[in-house]
């Protein structure tokens, strides 16, 4: 409802309407007093037609649709005034009036009528002229209001059907006060309304958000014949005022009486939603609920251009979850998805208004920090993020630690574009991650030059299996108690065309991390089986030869049949190949270990456990792993000289021979370690003292020597 308009207000409205002008100011105070103030809402009938007439009204704010024959004839604004003929002749009302939007009205009774206007001729007669003249416009409105009805009688004829029988919303109104004269039964129902409500309703009353002026503004091309159609997408209110997405077209017929819009609306609700599901799956991780790596992107082109613009700096954090593969392979995939989504959890409790925090692939994820103005703010989030793992993650009731490395690269000096700021945090994080993990690292332009050249040589790794550009080296193992060479390692090198020999250190992590290992240790198998028959059949006398078997190589689901097909294609027999398998790959998933090692024993393969001590199994482990050798690590050779500097490596080897393991000393280099280890009761001895790793030529001639 309106609020209530001030008896100064109503008095200045009346002034300014010509009938009340011939009224003294003191009538005119009178009547202002006297007379009742009412509002009405819209689609309030005021009077019908026919009624008998006691009032008469003056419009003090709102608007008045005069009717007739359900057809509107005349339109009454603030400042003009309904029903005084009736008042005048004594006859009923001649129309019906309504309210056409929410109108406030001054009531002037009768009684109050005769009392200062039948008094005052002049006033009098002025308002009979004033109702003759409405009178004549009225006819005139009345008969246009004819021939529109009879239109519309033929267009409902004509179109009903047609109108009716589709599934999108048909609007016909007239081009000069915009109302509506036909809506079909689709738009009715979409709209909620009753089809008599809508008579007299406007485009506008139903599109959300726009504007008489607006819409003038939208379909004036139509009116100048630039174009046809007008298309655009929008909203339509409901009665309830609800709204729904639909798209409009507005066509403009000018050759009817009179010229008439028509709208066509189609509800695209299913499709927004079929759009809003496609970007929920094209922008989102559907794990952790955050935005995924295409919606990141997206987000930091345009907070490039905002910090162009305000001459800020943006930081990247590229994040990566330290070790989370073995904690998925060993604690299985429902606990890897809920460690995922506590961490996305606490980094997002921890995100401030300037962080933006995306999923970036598996177990990595980024963070965009904007207006940044001095460096050491990023270091210090950087810090904090470290900080945030430093507390277990709780994950199905049990404890779980990670650690996480972070790659830094800042706008603008690390990149002006998104794809290089990203390739740097990720250049940067590699670094990160080499240098001991759980760190963080800013990318400087060395990090690009040795990333190059990192990606160059990977490059080369994969020609190096096409070219043959592998070769076995081998390194001999001397049994102490008979003095005799019993076997080799069997030890990959790379012979690079222009670079020469490149260090293991430098291509083996690289071939694990591309996977290239696997290709890589099938043919170091079948190298060092074929080396074995080779010798075997020129009557050389050697045990076996050892291969080292990668954390790779040993989650495939086919190591075991792979390696019983190659000792079958190269004849030789299971015991003269010997397995080295590092105790950390064994304690990542030890159920599975314990059935690929028990498969690969009864096949008569032998297995040791290398680098025995830096890792972390526990004796109830190694009782179960069905293994014949424990190979000391050279950090519990290097430093003996005597059996009293010896205490641990002694104890190594009296647990070795409780278990009923021999045990393989690696790193001797002198002959006082030789004897030390000899004396504690080492049973195998491998290093430079002996050799160092050598070309199939010359290990022949080693086994050859007498």
């Amino acid at each position: 409802m309106k609020a209530s308009i001030t008896h100064d207000n109503k008095l200045d409205l009346l002034r300014s309407i010509e009938i009340f002008q011939l009224l003294p100011e003191k009538k005119l105070e009178d009547l202002v007093d006297e007379c009742r103030e009412i509002t009405m809402n819209f689609g309030e009938v005021l009077f019908k037609e026919g009624d008998v007439g006691e009032t008469m009204y003056v419009v003090l704010s709102g608007e008045l649709n005069v009717e007739n024959e359900n057809s509107v004839i005349a339109m009454r604004g603030r400042g003009e005034y309904v029903g005084e003929m009736t008042l005048i002749e004594n006859q009923p009302r001649t129309a019906t009036v309504k309210a056409a939007i929410e109108t406030c009205l001054l009531e002037i009774h009768k009684d109050q009528f005769l009392t200062h206007f039948a008094s005052n001729p002049q006033a009098l007669m002025s308002l009979l002229k004033t109702g003759s003249h409405r009178s004549r416009e009225n006819l005139k409105a009345l008969d246009q209001g004819m021939k529109i009805l009879k239109a519309q009688k033929k267009v409902n004829s004509d179109l009903h059907h047609l109108l009716d029988d589709t599934t999108n919303e048909i609007y016909i109104f007239d081009a000069e006060f915009y109302h509506f004269f036909n809506l079909n039964s689709r738009a009715i129902k979409n709209l909620g309304y009753e089809s008599n409500e809508t008579v007299k309703m406007m485009p506008f009353d139903v599109m959300s958000g726009m504007t008489q002026e607006k819409f003038e503004e939208l379909v004036r091309p139509l009116r100048s014949n630039t174009v046809e159609e007008v298309v655009f997408n929008g909203f339509h209110r409901r009665k309830d005022g609800s709204t729904y997405p639909v798209e409009i077209r507005f066509k403009y017929q000018e050759t009817e009486t009179p010229p008439v819009f028509i709208g066509m609306a189609q509800d695209i609700s299913k499709i927004k939603e079929l759009e809003h599901i496609n970007d929920s799956l094209i922008f989102f991780d559907d794990l952790t609920g955050l935005p995924n790596k295409h919606l990141i992107l997206k987000e930091l082109n345009s907070e490039l251009l905002r910090a162009k613009m305000e001459n800020k700096s943006v930081a990247v954090l590229l994040m990566d979850l330290d070790d989370f593969k073995i904690i998925n392979d060993s604690m299985g995939h429902t606990v890897g998805d809920n460690l995922l989504k506590g961490v996305a959890e606490r980094i997002k409790d921890w995100s401030s208004s300037n962080c933006r925090l995306a999923k970036y692939g598996g177990d990595e994820f980024i963070i965009i920090i904007s207006k940044i103005k001095h460096e050491v703010q990023v270091e210090h989030k950087a810090t904090s993020l470290l900080k945030l793992f430093n507390e277990p993650f709780q994950v199905n009731g049990q404890p779980v630690h990670i650690g996480l490395s972070i790659g830094i690269s800042s706008y603008p000096s690390d990149g002006r574009d998104g794809s290089a700021l990203l390739k740097n945090a990720d250049t940067a994080m590699n670094v990160a991650k080499s240098n001991g993990k759980n760190q963080y690292c800013h990318f400087n332009s060395s990090m690009e030059t040795h990333a190059k050249n990192r990606l160059t040589l990977e490059g080369d790794l994969r020609k190096a299996l096409v070219q043959n550009e592998f070769a076995l080296y081998y390194q001999p193992k001397l049994e102490l108690d008979s003095e005799t060479i019993i076997g080799f390692e069997a030890l990959i090198r790379w012979n690079h065309p222009t670079r020469g020999l490149v260090s293991p250190l430098d291509f083996i992590p690289m071939a694990e991390k591309t996977k290239l290992i696997i290709p890589m240790g099938e043919w170091v198998l079948r190298t060092a089986c074929e080396q074995i028959k080779t010798w075997l059949d020129t009557g050389l006398s050697i045990q076996n030869i050892a291969v080292n078997i990668s954390p790779c190589q040993f989650g495939q689901s086919d190591l075991v049949s792979m390696i019983q097909n190659i000792i079958q294609e190269t004849g030789i027999h299971p015991e003269n190949l010997e397995l080295e398998i590092t105790e950390s790959v064994l304690m990542e998933d030890a159920k599975s270990a314990t059935i690929q090692l028990k498969q690969l024993s009864a096949i008569g393969i032998k297995l040791s456990i290398d680098d025995f001590g830096t890792g972390y199994s526990s004796l109830s482990y190694l009782n179960n792993f069905p293994l014949n050798n424990l190979k000391i690590d050279r950090a519990f050779v290097k430093d003996i000289t005597c059996e009293e500097d010896a205490s641990l490596t002694k104890a190594i080897v009296g647990m070795a021979k409780a278990l009923n393991l021999k045990t393989i000393a690696e790193g001797v280099e002198t002959k006082e370690q030789k004897e030390v280890l000899r004396s504690i009761g080492a049973d195998i001895i491998q290093g430079y003292l002996l050799s160092k790793p050598i070309p199939a030529e010359e290990a022949t001639k080693l086994l050859s020597c007498p």
